[in-house]
């Protein structure tokens, strides 16, 4: 069984550090020496980043109407497991809660 939780922090880097605070991400050196940010064990994660929702085009692919932007920068979280309290301090207040019906990037 996954626990899927969709987060909405305020922007790319915050929600990085979070992530990273709560223990959801580690840094390991990769092999050219850099650090890099992994999921930790049991922790899927993907961040369709930015979205919009809406907008109307042509045949053609022309915009009719923009699309309008959601605010925040947006990642989902899959766990084999709930959130701890110690990893809500760090990302609780970005839970989408409820979750949404039709999210925009889902688990295959």
């Amino acid at each position: 069984m996954f626990h899927d939780y969709y987060l909405r922090g305020p922007d790319r880097d915050t929600v990085r550090a979070g992530l990273l605070a709560a223990g959801l991400t580690v840094e390991l050196l990769g092999d050219d020496g850099q650090p890099q940010r992994v999921p930790a064990d049991g922790v899927s994660i993907t961040s369709p980043g930015e979205i919009s929702t809406g907008g109307e085009w042509d045949a053609e692919g022309n915009i009719i109407t923009p699309p309008t932007p959601v605010p925040g920068w947006h990642t989902n979280l899959r766990l084999v497991r709930l959130l701890t309290e110690a990893e809500l301090a760090h990302v609780g207040a970005w839970i989408l809660d409820p979750a949404p019906t039709t999210p925009y990037r889902v688990w295959a």
